[in-house]
């Protein structure tokens, strides 16, 4: 038993010398931020203002991952793998061209579509789309950066720029929401997403110098990589969030929704170390994709650790979270409680997929993760509705048990054929 702990502790010291505290810490207070700017937005505006604001999310969220194409993950890909600073240097400003290429193209399409009114009846929602969608540009330019930061191992810096990021969001988006409503907030929002482009770009041409040189060839290799990324990310989301799609369908009772969302809000932090072992890992499996035997001894190390701590976090969060609930909102959303056990487990399952997911992408068959994501949405389309129809809510938060499981069967399945298909060099 003591060597096992001893093992652990190693384990943990190594992952933190790769970057992982400063990412944690990153990622944590992102949340939080994000968390104290909705409270604050939310007392400042409107009711009416929020709901666009939301609507407004929805369409970004969605748009985003068509207006970068992918070119984030193709730049992650390529510039982790083992090539000469030169190259990596010209792949990255290459995807960095190609998304302002696709982002802009794809906003100008909007604006256009917009005119005609179709994405929505309300006036206002209508008049503030083209300042609200503008950011597809500036946040596909910024995922490239932090791809480029992340492929370069440069942890710090990508932490770094992260939480500056948030910060000046957050504190634009308090004032200007302040003192001019709704406008204010999507002015703050494009302000500060351009400023932290500005200085991300000139931080990572510091730190890694590279020169303006468009070469067109290089578009092949990104979109190997970009075209199954995107897929895989539209797919990934759309099988994230079938539940609250469907439950805005079927279920009549908001109050008992928002029961349901703040369970699933929560639910979230559990995603918080994953999601950074995520990040960290992928470019040391991009940089191991031809030596096997390295390759299957980091994730089977790094995967156990994971894996434990995962039951570790799932343990305390069912122990800890419900009390906590009461407390804070003063028992005012006690009835989200029964949703945070079937909830928790379900994520957590899914969870448990993330560092797969990193390896297969290592390896860089993408289109692996793509099917992964297929499986888990074909699941949940037929899983959801039923269980909701029979069970309600409580049915959808049961289901995300059977969708955890899914999922992970598939990513399972997916990783070993990844492994196999692998051109390895000989031992």
């Amino acid at each position: 038993m003591k060597l096992f702990w001893q093992h652990i502790i190693s384990l943990l010291k190594n992952f933190f010398k790769k970057g992982f505290f400063h990412l944690l810490s990153a990622n944590v207070l992102i949340q939080l931020f994000a968390f104290a700017s909705q409270l604050f937005v939310a007392g400042i505006l409107s009711p009416d203002d929020v709901g666009r604001i939301k609507i407004i999310q929805t369409y970004f969220a969605i748009f985003s991952i068509i207006a970068g194409l992918g070119f984030n993950s193709s730049t992650l890909k390529i510039c982790s793998e083992t090539r000469t600073e030169e190259e990596t240097a010209k792949y990255f400003i290459n995807g960095f061209l190609f998304t302002i290429i696709s982002s802009t193209s794809v906003y100008l399409t909007i604006i256009i579509l917009n005119h005609f009114r179709i994405f929505s009846t309300d006036k206002l929602i209508t008049a503030l789309i083209p300042i609200g969608l503008f950011p597809l540009i500036s946040n596909s330019l910024f995922s490239v950066l932090m791809s480029y930061f992340q492929a370069k191992k440069s942890i710090k810096l990508l932490s770094k720029h992260t939480i500056l990021n948030k910060i000046l969001s957050i504190i634009g988006i308090i004032v200007l929401s302040y003192y001019f409503g709704i406008k204010g907030y999507y002015v703050a929002f494009n302000l500060s997403l351009i400023l932290m482009v500005i200085v991300a770009f000139f931080s990572a041409r510091k730190n890694h110098p590279f020169t303006f040189n468009f070469d067109k060839q290089t578009f092949s290799e990104h979109w190997k990589y970009a075209r199954s990324s995107t897929f895989a990310n539209i797919v990934s989301e759309i099988s994230a969030y079938v539940d609250i799609l469907l439950i805005s369908f079927l279920i009549k009772d908001m109050q008992q929704i928002g029961y349901y969302s703040l369970a699933l809000t929560t639910v979230t932090m559990l995603r918080l170390f994953p999601s950074t072992a995520h990040q960290i890992t992928t470019p040391y499996f991009s940089s191991l994709q031809s030596n096997k035997e390295e390759f299957i001894k980091l994730f089977k190390t790094y995967n156990r650790l994971l894996l434990l701590i995962i039951g570790i976090s799932l343990i305390l969060f069912i122990l800890v979270m419900p009390t906590l609930v009461d407390w804070i909102f003063s028992q005012k959303y006690h009835d989200s409680i029964p949703f945070l056990l079937p909830l928790s487990i379900g994520w957590s399952i899914r969870s448990s997929t993330y560092l797969q997911s990193a390896a297969i992408f290592g390896l860089g068959k993408i289109h692996y993760n793509a099917y992964t994501a297929l499986c888990a949405l074909i699941g949940n389309i037929i899983i959801y509705p039923i269980a909701i129809y029979f069970w309600g809510l409580m049915g959808a938060a049961y289901a995300a048990i059977s969708s955890g499981i899914i999922i992970w069967i598939a990513s399972k399945y997916y990783l070993s054929m990844a492994v196999r298909k692998t051109r390895w060099e000989a031992a």
